[in-house]
């Protein structure tokens, strides 16, 4: 348990480390290898941790805010972006001229 604890704070502080430059694949990247350390964990270990091992997972967690606050950051950005995507099409469908390529116009205007 303690190597999969190990492991885990790695994870972390090499993630905390860069927080601020991180996009959303890297942080993809690490839910998910957190997920199959935690999963392992679980499997090998389902008696009681000790007090240091518990002290060392309540340190983690700690760093979850920070984590959680870059993710919604992302989350923010990605909808913007999204938003100005959907309105730049709007504009943009406005402006084209939807005609039918076969039509004829008559002019009926006499002089």
């Amino acid at each position: 348990m303690d190597d999969l604890i190990t492991e885990l704070e790695q994870l972390t502080h090499d993630i905390i480390l860069t927080i601020e430059e991180v996009d959303s694949e890297t942080l993809e990247q690490f839910v998910d290898k957190r997920q199959v350390i935690i999963d392992s964990m679980l499997q090998q270990y389902s008696g009681e941790v000790s007090l240091s091992q518990q002290a060392r997972l309540k340190s983690i967690m700690e760093n979850d805010h920070a984590i959680l606050m870059k993710m919604s950051s992302l989350k923010s950005e990605a909808k913007d972006w999204l938003v100005q995507r959907k309105q730049a099409k709007v504009q943009k469908s406005a402006y084209e001229m939807s005609y039918a390529v076969d039509s004829i116009i008559v002019d009926t205007k006499r002089y």
